[in-house]
Parts: structure tokens; C-alpha cells; sequence
């Protein structure tokens, strides 16, 4: 039998794992069909991105999640040579909110995934 807590819980967490995955998937489509070339414009000197362009497989996609790592961590990125500081530097504002707000609604719904699973795990739903 199931608890009022345990419906809360799940409740709670799925939720919070849907609405920050519809977040994260409609920012990338923002990105990708409205910002895409800008963000490839400016960001002309970073080694990073056209190493990443190069890799067909995943094509766009690909960029996009290498662009959103450089602008959540840029001190690594440009320590690690993928990107340009004055890249970074001159990188608008507004766009690199969007990138960060995009990615890091990402990672927070992989966290809540991940609780998610956890306590269901803890509870016994899952075997």
C-alpha cells in the first residue's frame, strides 16, 4: 500500500523532472533554429566548437551540448583551450543566459531523475 508521503515524493519529483525536461528541450530548439548561427558567429575563434562541428554523427545537436558546457564552465573551457576568452568575454549577455538557463535545466532534471529512481528504488516500486 502506498503512503501519502511516497505519492508527494513521486509526484514532486516527476514533475520536476518533466517540467525542467520541457524546459531543456524547447530552449534547445529555440536555440538551434533561432540562435544557432550567432552563437557559431561569435564564438569564431574557440577551437572547441569546430572540433565539435566536426563530428557528423550527432551533427547540431553535438555543438550545442559542447557550447552549453563552455558557457556553464567556462574557467575549465578556457584553461582547457576549447574556448576563447575574449569569445567568452564578448558573448552577449542575454544569449548566454538562454545557453545557461537551457543547460543547467538539463542538469537539474537529470538530478531529479535521479532522486526519482533513487526513492522509488528505496520504496520498493523498483526491483
Amino acid at each position: 500500500m502506498t503512503d501519502d508521503d511516497e505519492i508527494w515524493f513521486v509526484l514532486t519529483f516527476g514533475a520536476l523532472f518533466l517540467g525542467l525536461g520541457f524546459i531543456s528541450f524547447f530552449g534547445h530548439v529555440y536555440l538551434y533554429f533561432f540562435k544557432m548561427q550567432r552563437i557559431l558567429d561569435l564564438l569564431g575563434r574557440s577551437s572547441g566548437v569546430w572540433v565539435s562541428k566536426s563530428f557528423s554523427f550527432f551533427g547540431a545537436y553535438f555543438v550545442l551540448i559542447c557550447i552549453g558546457s563552455f558557457m556553464l564552465f567556462p574557467s575549465l573551457a578556457i584553461r582547457g583551450g576549447a574556448l576563447d576568452k575574449d569569445d567568452y568575454l564578448n558573448f552577449p549577455r542575454e544569449l548566454m543566459m538562454a545557453v545557461r538557463i537551457c543547460y543547467l535545466s538539463a542538469l537539474g532534471g537529470g538530478g531529479a531523475m535521479i532522486v526519482l529512481l533513487a526513492g522509488c528504488k528505496y520504496m520498493g516500486w523498483i526491483d
